[in-house]
């Protein structure tokens, strides 16, 4: 029989814990940071791994929704690719998605998550058995957000790879595109090999995002999913009705001039020469009315 390999043969070093009272709640209750949770040995095969499993979803040897990676301008600052394993996460949604969907965790991630236990960082009650990982580069992001609260708390991530901050509070203004700074918050730098844990108030009400990267990092989060039978609450479901097929083909061609909620249609902006043409008209005479575009 092989031998199994150690994933981290150093003694752990003391948790970190954090504080920050807002009003009378401490968001940061439940928040610890375990430097070196993994060994440089571990780390260098979990980055081969995901660098592995993404080179083959880049080649269409892994489908979608295992392997995701945005695409075009809408995704600015979110083209980083993710695996997933265990559970399947609706990002559209933000929640937990349909079961059965994405592979068992694989024999790497199963050990990674033994270990963690093994070394007191997770609760043995809670082993997570959902993951997403993230391969970020240059500029990628991750917008402030609670993770749905389905999820059983705590979870967890693991960073390598690279140093990346991560901000944690309740309010946060927006630096620009993709970086946000906090209001009511900490930044937390989370060094390679580090464990962050989210559990309490840190996991329940605090917001937490990673701003544009500064170089490329690769983060693992673990989290253990609600019961089979779980379902969305009703007020999630609940939503604005659509139109029909047929309601947005009308207004298309100009023959509804309202839409369901009594407002007119936004006009199509008109480009620099239109503009030119359209007051040239006014000018002469020919044009006496507004006109769509």
């Amino acid at each position: 029989m092989p031998k199994r390999k150690r994933t981290n043969t150093k003694i752990p070093s003391t948790p970190q814990t954090f504080s920050l009272m807002d009003g009378n709640v401490d968001l940061l209750q439940g928040l610890v940071m375990h430097k070196e949770a993994v060994s440089e040995e571990f780390e260098e095969e979990l980055i081969s791994f995901v660098q592995t499993q993404c080179e083959k979803g880049r080649r269409g040897e892994i489908k979608k929704p295992t392997y995701l990676r945005a695409a075009g301008a809408r995704s600015q600052g979110n083209q980083r690719e993710s695996l997933m394993y265990g559970g399947f996460f609706d990002f559209n949604r933000a929640r937990p998605g349909k079961r059965g969907i994405v592979p068992r965790f694989p024999p790497i991630l199963e050990r990674l998550v033994d270990h963690l236990i093994e070394s007191n960082y997770l609760p043995r009650e809670i082993r997570p058995d959902s993951c997403i990982i993230n391969q970020y580069d240059i500029g990628d992001c991750i917008p402030p957000h609670v993770d749905h609260p389905s999820y059983f708390r705590p979870i967890s991530t693991l960073s390598l790879l690279g140093e990346e901050p991560m901000l944690v509070g309740s309010k946060f203004r927006t630096v620009r595109s993709c970086t946000w700074a906090p209001t009511c918050g900490v930044t937390i730098p989370l060094p390679r090999r580090s464990l962050l844990v989210l559990g309490g108030n840190s996991g329940d009400i605090a917001k937490h995002c990673i701003s544009a990267c500064k170089g490329k990092r690769i983060s693992i989060t673990l989290r253990k999913q609600p019961p089979p039978d779980w379902k969305p609450d009703e007020s999630e479901l609940a939503g604005k009705e659509r139109k029909s097929a047929e309601q947005w083909k009308r207004q298309a061609v100009g023959k509804v001039t309202h839409d369901e909620t009594g407002e007119r249609p936004k006009k199509k902006a008109l480009s620099g020469s239109a503009k030119r043409r359209k007051k040239m008209m006014k000018q002469r005479g020919l044009l006496s009315g507004d006109v769509s575009a």
